[in-house]
């Protein structure tokens, strides 16, 4: 009969262990090759080192290397290989398009977001000092333009760690809800339980879709971090400020399944909170 703890046992070492020594040794070095390659493309992307092409952002003219009358822009010094070879779209718009004359421009988002995509062309990595909360939308929208969604999870994972501003919390999990991004949406609801005390007072709730603010109020109803009434005057800003009355099918019936959490809420003609 085997005993039922040999799959737990440290194996005896056989005549196999020299090649597993090897393998391992092998597996080091190609750790270092990697790192090393990855060291010298960034290098290659932050020194301009043999570029052969440019990309242009328009920026502030505060932080511009390239002024064209009233419009100001940053320059990144590329290679076309790189930018080709990571995006059939950057591959297209280099190597297909007949008028292209070496400078391709960008348009927005900020130059810091593309910095960072960039970065993550040249590397697979983000490791930039410039990631935060409030780029999360440029960074979707250069993720999807040039269909690199791998840009999109390693920022998403990247921002787990730094400090999110209240203001950022609210169009993030809109961004995320709307466009059915997990990790992203799990990270702003923990977020939004954190600090439901100065969520309920932030201006930028007013601005998420109305499925989004049922899934918030929902939130803090069960975990009752917020009190009913406090949710119901919100709900009345919501309305006033998104204009949601009778007359507006688009919004009215899904604004309607929000009020029932409150019974004692009242309506008027127009369908307008009037007393709770």
């Amino acid at each position: 009969m085997s005993d039922p703890l040999d799959d737990f046992r440290t194996p005896q070492a056989d005549e196999n262990e020299p090649e597993n020594v090897l393998s391992l040794l092998g597996d080091e070095e190609q750790y270092q090759e990697e790192y090393s390659s990855k060291k010298r493309r960034l290098e290659y992307f932050r020194n301009g080192i043999s570029a052969d092409c440019e990309i242009h952002v328009e920026s502030t003219c505060a932080d511009t290397d390239i002024q064209s009358g009233n419009v100001c822009y940053r320059k990144f010094l590329c290679h076309r290989i790189f930018l080709a070879t990571a995006s059939e779209k950057l591959e297209q718009d280099i190597y297909q398009n007949k008028q292209w004359n070496g400078v391709l421009q960008i348009n927005g988002v900020s130059p810091e977001s593309v910095e960072i995509f960039l970065e993550f062309i040249y590397t697979f990595e983000v490791t930039s000092p410039n990631v935060q909360l409030q780029l999360i939308g440029d960074i979707f929208i250069l993720s999807c333009a040039y269909n690199i969604p791998e840009l999109m999870v390693k920022f998403s994972d990247l921002l787990k760690d730094k400090e999110w501003p209240l203001e950022g919390i609210f169009p993030a999990f809109d961004l995320a809800f709307r466009h059915n991004i997990a990790e992203l949406e799990y990270a702003c609801l923990v977020k939004i339980l954190e600090n439901a005390d100065q969520l309920i007072q932030e201006p930028s709730i007013m601005n998420i879709q109305i499925y989004a603010l049922n899934y918030v109020i929902q939130l803090w109803l069960v975990t009752e971090l917020v009190a009913p009434n406090d949710l119901v005057q919100l709900l009345q800003q919501y309305q006033e400020v998104n204009d949601i009355k009778f007359s507006n099918i688009q919004k009215f019936p899904h604004f309607t399944k929000i009020i029932k959490y409150f019974p004692n809420v009242l309506l008027d003609a127009e369908g307008v909170i009037t007393k709770y």
